[in-house]
Order: C-alpha cells, then sequence, then structure tokens
C-alpha cells in the first residue's frame, strides 16, 4: 500500500479546515462554491490524529446525522480530488458493531452506496442520489450516518474528504407574528400551536350598527371565549335573517379573496381591543361583539379605555369583521 509520506496535521486542526485531509496538495487551492441549504457537518475519522487519503487506505471516515429526520445529502469535493470511484456508504439506521455486510433489503441496518467520479467533479458539491434520481431522500435516525474509505481506489488516486450537508426536506411551519398582514387583514391572535389564530380587517366595517335587526329576540348566540365567534355569529344571521345590522354586516363581507368573516365572541373582541395598536384603524368608540347577554343586550366593548358590559341591542356601535386561519 503507497502511503502519503507529508506529516499529517492533527485532526482538531483537521476539522476547522474545509479541505480537511490532502495529499501532496498546496496551500494554494480555487476557491469552493457555496454549500446548500441545510446542516454542515464536519467528518470524523478512526484515527484520530490523522487522514490517509491515498488510494488503497482503510481508515473510515464519518459524517453522522444532526437529528433524526428525511434528508438530501449534499458531499462537499475538494479541489484536488481525483478518485473516480469514491464510493459513500449510507446507513440511514445506523450498523451494528462488526458488521461490515450492505444491503438494502437488510431490515435493521439498511444500507446503500452510492458512487461519485471525484475526477470530474472536484470543486464542487455534489448530491448524493439512487439512480441518479434528484428527488433521492433519505430518512435517518439519530444513530444513522455516512462513511468512507479508499480501499477501493487505485493508490495513485486521492480521495477528497470534507463536509456533508444534510439538507432537510421537511419544509418549515410558517412563522406568524401579531400585526402581521395576512390573508386579508392582520392578525392580533396567535394560538398555543403557532398555526392558528385571528385576523382582523384593516377597517371598521361601520361605526354605527345596530346589533338587532329591529327587534328583540334570543339568537342562541352565547358563546363568549375564543373560538365561538363564527358560530355566534351563523346562530344570530339564522335567527334575524336579512337586513342590516352587526352580525349580518360581516357575515356578507367579501374582502382580500375571503368571505368567512365574523363578528368577533366576547373574549375575540377583548384580544383585538388588546392588540389595537398593530392593527390599526380603530376609532375610541364602543365595538360590537357577538356574544348575547339575553333577550335585550349584547356584549360589546369600549376601545377607548377597554371596558366590557352589555348593551342594549338597538345601540348604533362600531364593527369590525374577523376570520380564523
Amino acid at each position: 500500500m503507497q502511503q502519503s509520506t507529508a506529516r499529517l496535521n492533527p485532526i482538531s486542526q483537521l476539522a476547522a479546515a474545509l479541505l480537511l485531509v490532502v495529499f501532496n496538495l498546496t496551500a494554494a487551492v480555487a476557491a469552493t462554491p457555496a454549500p446548500p441549504a441545510g446542516t454542515q457537518i464536519y467528518p470524523a475519522v478512526s484515527n484520530t490524529q490523522a487522514i490517509e487519503l491515498v488510494g488503497g487506505s482503510t481508515e473510515n471516515v464519518t459524517w453522522t446525522a444532526p437529528a433524526a429526520g428525511t434528508y438530501k445529502l449534499w458531499a462537499q469535493i475538494p479541489a484536488n480530488s481525483n478518485a473516480v470511484r469514491a464510493t459513500y456508504t449510507l446507513y440511514p439506521k445506523g450498523n451494528a458493531v462488526g458488521n461490515t455486510a450492505c444491503s438494502s433489503t437488510d431490515p435493521t441496518y439498511p444500507c446503500y452506496q452510492v458512487v461519485v467520479d471525484q475526477s470530474i467533479t472536484a470543486n464542487s458539491w455534489v448530491q448524493l442520489m439512487l439512480n441518479n434520481q434528484a428527488a433521492t431522500s433519505w430518512t435517518f435516525t439519530p444513530s444513522g450516518y455516512v462513511s468512507i474509505n479508499a480501499s477501493n481506489i487505485s493508490n495513485t488516486h486521492q480521495l477528497g474528504i470534507a463536509k456533508l450537508v444534510y439538507q432537510s426536506t421537511v419544509t418549515p411551519p410558517p412563522v406568524f407574528s401579531i400585526g402581521q398582514s395576512y390573508q386579508g387583514g392582520k392578525i392580533f391572535y396567535i394560538d398555543s400551536s403557532k398555526q392558528h389564530g385571528l385576523i382582523a380587517a384593516p377597517t371598521d366595517q361601520s361605526a354605527v350598527m345596530r346589533w338587532w335587526n329591529g327587534s328583540f329576540s334570543t339568537t342562541g348566540a352565547t358563546g363568549t371565549a375564543i373560538g365561538t365567534g363564527q358560530a355566534n355569529t351563523t346562530a344570530i344571521v339564522k335567527a334575524q335573517g336579512a337586513g342590516s345590522y352587526a352580525a349580518k354586516l360581516c357575515d356578507d363581507l367579501v374582502l382580500g379573496g375571503y368571505s368567512d368573516w365574523y363578528l368577533p365572541s366576547k373574549d375575540e373582541l377583548n384580544q383585538l381591543y388588546l392588540n389595537q395598536a398593530v392593527v390599526g384603524g380603530f376609532a375610541s368608540n364602543n365595538y360590537w361583539s357577538s356574544s348575547e347577554y339575553d333577550y335585550s343586550y349584547a356584549w360589546g366593548q369600549s376601545f377607548g379605555g377597554g371596558y366590557q358590559g352589555n348593551g342594549n341591542k338597538n345601540y348604533a356601535l362600531a364593527v369590525r369583521a374577523v376570520r380564523a386561519f
């Protein structure tokens, strides 16, 4: 086996370099292209002092998965690499101690091998794929890893070892914030899932609108909690029918391509009051909620002082529609 006569640096120093190990490589190399998006992993080696890159070396190099997940994999090929058959071995679920077999049908430790011609891919990032399918992704457990060695490479070639990028294929959930413009209005409430909440129309639908439709009645719109405003509005419109009143005004609204607006419940209206500054467009008026108090009264709130109280349904108060997302 041909061995390098060059003195190699300790692995602690090599781990900080883009080209961790080289054979007869000068300090001046071409700039490496920017890496793909993802988690960059530096290689680990069985010999903690050095890595042999000369073909024929059995030194094993590994890149451990950053976490359980499904990834596309990208290998960094250093500039002076020329190994024609650089074989990357993937153990997505890890491997048993002492096991050298590699079988994709192994039910416990499936193994895959991807061959890369480093002589034509030097100084680039190469995706590790099956059958040249760019859609290839690999599902790793926390013990999964990728490895490589130079045992199958001619001793006239050198195997390039550098970083591996684990690129998650899972699209991260969107991040929402209070006051964010979204789906026809502005977000004023986000629930504990961080993925759902309430949106307010950007302006009032009316400054003077009555709750009733010309006569007192019991509509059954008694929900006060966050999440009950839509059901309240539906109950009010069903009970009071066609006309011009607060719940109907919201129920008929089509804004920003959305038609599921409603009159907020008592607690939803309070959240809107608390965040009125970032939503904007409010006057220091009293606003209606969709929460019915009794036959003659419904809940409203002052956006000047924050006080919530029940007002006669024939009072003319301001109206701001909301919707859920």
